[in-house]
């Protein structure tokens, strides 16, 4: 019985022990980081800047979750539900305006004032791809074919559906569009249950040269002369070349769009962490750029501030006045503008 007693003293002491003495782990601050699903652009730049933080930040702990659409990581972000993430100006403009996914909620614009970019880049070219042998040649093939557009909610589904429009005239109801995420579609498309997939994303895309590597593939022309590209919330016209994905790559150069999007921060993420975690980003640019070939055209100096979508982090704003860097005027978003 005296044994019994001691052993459950001993746990007990244990116990207390166990919540009152600091951990290792318990040190740094976590910090929640949104993205897209692997394999596309923004969840390798989130993952390659989380790898770098956490390498050389003591006091600071990202962890990357790849779950939802874009537009619902703003919405948490400017709720401060979210810390750092994969932002677009699209986005910005969309909830700023009350229009798109946000056009029934209220509360949309002033969640945008919340969000602060850290830096911007480009999230490569979208992709219109086919398997070589589904007898799609060009955009007008697509009517009455299984089209994915991109996620319910999301803001590159409406981009996509607009640049089909514009080229081809065909709408949504001319097409079966499925409301997959990014994750469904590319296992969807890998099991030849859609037709054609839309992912934008840089070259060489992980899971496009996945498609590449058991299926002959074709990457549609889009005839960008038609399009309304808004360099106002980043639009970009792209090419896409014919031998980017290797021999099983069919149909030539395409032509396509794109966008300049960005890694932002909620607000409510205080000034000085956003300071490290920038400083830690341009500091260790070198390793960024060794997580994917087209890591270091994309990621750079030069262009970090191409486009800033609404405001910068206070953070990341003092970090490039004490650098120097040139800081252009924000592009501005709402009804007054």
């Amino acid at each position: 019985m005296l044994n019994l007693i001691t052993k459950a003293k001993q746990m007990a002491l244990v116990s207390v022990l166990a919540v009152s003495l600091p951990s290792t782990a318990a040190l740094a601050d976590l910090y929640k980081v949104a993205s897209t699903a692997p394999g596309m652009s923004p969840f390798v730049v989130n993952t390659a800047i989380a790898k770098v933080v956490n390498k050389h930040l003591d006091d600071v702990e990202f962890q990357v979750r790849a779950t939802g659409a874009a537009t619902k990581h703003m919405v948490d972000a400017g709720m401060g539900k979210v810390d750092f993430l994969f932002g677009s100006a699209t986005i910005n403009w969309l909830m700023a305006e009350n229009i798109g996914p946000f056009k029934n909620m209220a509360n949309a614009p002033e969640l945008e004032k919340n969000i602060g970019m850290v830096f911007s880049y480009q999230i490569g070219p979208y992709h219109y791809v086919t398997r070589a042998d589904s007898g799609i040649e060009t955009m007008a093939d697509l009517k009455g074919r299984t089209v994915f557009a991109g996620p319910p909610g999301g803001a590159a589904k409406g981009v996509v559906l607009r640049a089909i429009k514009e080229t081809t005239g065909l709408s949504a109801e001319d097409m079966n569009v499925p409301t997959y995420g990014y994750d469904a579609a590319i296992q969807a498309f890998q099991d030849d249950k859609i037709d054609v997939i839309v992912l934008p994303t840089n070259m060489p895309s992980p899971s496009i040269q996945q498609f590449a590597l058991t299926k002959k593939i074709r990457i549609l022309d889009v005839d960008v002369d038609k399009l309304t590209i808004n360099a106002k919330v980043g639009g970009t016209a792209n090419t896409i070349l014919g031998d980017v994905y290797g021999s099983n790559q069919v149909g030539g150069d395409a032509r396509t769009h794109g966008a300049i999007v960005n890694f932002s921060a909620g607000l409510h993420v205080d000034e000085e962490v956003v300071y490290q975690v920038t400083k830690a980003i341009w500091e260790n640019l070198e390793e960024i750029h060794e997580t994917a070939i087209w890591m270091p055209s994309t990621i750079r100096k030069e262009t970090g501030l191409s486009q800033i979508a609404s405001r910068l982090h206070p953070g990341a704003e003092r970090y490039y006045r004490e650098m120097g860097w040139e800081i252009p005027e924000p592009v501005t978003f709402g009804k007054t503008n």
